[in-house]
């Protein structure tokens, strides 16, 4: 126990690096605080990449190599590894076969991660328990095929959990994503700080993290462009921010194009270094679009990738049956040096006091249970998510039977695949609906708007009908997640029961603010009251 404290404190002396912040305890929800002011573009924390793994990490392993060489149908091929998305696997199956390897001091001080596939506790909540039993079906088909590997199977369970907690995304960009070991949850978090990978000798005020390895690699092949892209190149400005990073991009789609042409070997060095083909370079960055709300997408969360490019796959597995090529080793050889460190930092000014990160990043209870295993009573980021079923073809009597409609129910996503295949309109079906704590849901009023129009015509549509429904759901809500007895007497008890703690404490909340609508104006919020009373306005 003494060696593995030494090995932790090391680990915080030379893999670790904290400036004017610290760690402290909000309510179980733990977080980065500062203790002193610090200026935007301040460095907030710094992670060695010696204690940190990526696909750079697993190329360098023999062990690893010679496993996915010999399993292609198992493992994502080289141009998936490229995709922040696809690249799990490989990080699980370093994970697995390096357990006991030199890093096994520090895995040792977290030897039983957990998540959701680990409650043994009845859940008695239909959406909560239909996610678990999706979420083990994925994950029992995916562990089946690496078996055949012939790899252990309770180093794997730990290696899987593990890397659910600990994933990394970084921000600029950069072609893997990341394990941090030994900063427990850091990786979630994205408030007035975010990650991004800097050369030692960083300075903020450029941008060449990832542009300078990518012009880097782009003049050492300028003979495969045209005489009008090669002046391009050489005019370039580096530091020009994100100008340049899309010409570089565009730069890079061209390359690649013209590799794929000719079959040369430095195609799988191009595709790595390409961004994402998921991601819109032009689309603003937004609270759905960011990379730590689409890790925490059980979709995008699979062990076994997607293959997104059909021709580039044909040709991947062509190359593997007519070329004695080593692309594996090529890769090894002609990858350019991983950044040293893993940084975060501050995007505003940030006061003495503040919180600057939140360790788990603005989750639900529900991603909670299925990364972390845990869940909070009181959870600021919690929603309460439900569906209005509604057949179309039939004609409700939508004023007394509003509550028989709505349900707390996941709909698993192969359903809602063989529900399209029937002809049945998702849209007309179902529609999903949020509900925060101290925010009235205008989408849902205008749902209950239209339904009036299309199922009464005018004559009921009025703003104290709409609130009346709205009441309705959200009373029917509230009895449907407060009803079940949740006994505390285990692990999973305490946190099934936090799961519907929180979501009544928010429907409850909603409940009173309606009350207050109607009753009692005066408590209600100004900011809450002048939105909804500016879009009833609007609908006149």
């Amino acid at each position: 126990m003494q060696q593995l404290k030494n090995n932790y404190i090391g680990f915080l002396r030379d893999g670790l690096q904290m400036n004017k912040v610290e760690m402290e305890d909000y309510g179980g929800m733990f977080g980065i605080k500062a203790i002193d002011n610090i200026k935007s573009g301040e460095y907030v924390i710094k992670v060695s990449h010696n204690y940190a793994i990526s696909a750079f990490t697993v190329f360098q392993n023999e062990q690893c190599v010679d496993i996915m060489k010999k399993s292609p149908h198992i493992y994502p091929s080289l141009q998936q590894i490229g995709n922040k998305k696809s690249d799990f696997q490989t990080l699980i199956l370093y994970l697995t076969i390096q357990r006991n390897g030199k890093l096994k001091p520090i895995f040792d001080l977290s030897t039983n991660p957990t998540c959701l596939l680990d409650c043994d506790q009845p859940i008695p909540f239909d959406y909560l328990r239909e996610l678990k039993q999706e979420f083990e079906e994925e994950y029992k088909a995916a562990k089946d095929e690496v078996m055949e590997v012939g790899l252990n199977s309770e180093d794997y369970d730990w290696a899987y959990r593990y890397c659910m907690n600990r994933r990394l995304s970084v921000n600029n960009d950069y072609p893997f994503s990341f394990l941090v070991p030994m900063v427990d949850m850091i990786n979630h978090g994205k408030n007035k700080a975010i990650f991004g990978l800097e050369q030692e000798h960083y300075q903020p005020e450029e941008y060449i993290q990832n542009n300078y390895m990518k012009f880097k690699y782009i003049s050492q092949n300028k003979y495969w462009f045209s005489q009008e892209d090669q002046e391009v190149i050489e005019s370039l400005n580096v530091n020009e921010s994100e100008r340049c990073s899309k010409i570089l991009n565009k730069l890079l789609e061209k390359l690649f194009q013209e590799l794929l042409r000719t079959g040369s070997s430095d195609i799988w060095v191009t595709k790595l270094m390409m961004p994402d083909d998921s991601e819109d370079e032009d689309e603003p960055t937004t609270e759905k679009s960011n990379d730590q709300s689409q890790q925490l997408n059980t979709k995008d969360s699979k062990v076994q990738a997607a293959v997104n490019d059909d021709y580039l796959r044909d040709y991947y597995e062509q190359t593997l049956d007519q070329s004695e090529h080593d692309w594996y080793t090529d890769i090894q050889q002609q990858t350019l040096k991983c950044p040293a460190y893993l940084t975060a930092r501050a995007v505003d000014d940030i006061e003495k006091g503040e919180q600057v990160l939140n360790l788990y990043g603005c989750l639900g209870n529900e991603h909670l249970l299925m990364y972390y295993g845990f869940a909070l009573s009181k959870n600021k980021y919690d929603r309460v998510k439900f569906r209005i079923f509604m057949d179309c073809s039939t004609k409700y009597d939508f004023l007394t039977n509003i509550e028989k409609l709505v349900q707390l129910h996941y709909v698993p996503y192969k359903e809602l695949l063989n529900l399209n295949t029937r002809g049945i309109s998702l849209n007309q079906l179902t529609s999903e609906f949020k509900i925060k704590k101290s925010q009235f849901n205008l989408d849902l009023m205008k749902f209950l708007r239209t339904y009036l129009q299309l199922l009464d015509g005018e004559e009921l549509i009025n703003e104290e009908t709409i609130i009346v429904l709205y009441r309705r759901i959200i009373n029917s809500l509230y009895k449907k997640i407060s009803t079940p007895t949740v006994p505390k007497d285990s692990y999973w008890g305490e946190q099934i029961f936090n799961y519907q703690n929180s979501k009544a404490r928010i429907l409850k909340a909603h409940l009173e603010m309606i009350d207050n609508l109607t009753t009692k104006p005066e408590k209600m919020g100004i900011k809450v009251f002048m939105r909804l009373r500016a879009y009833l306005l609007k609908q006149n």
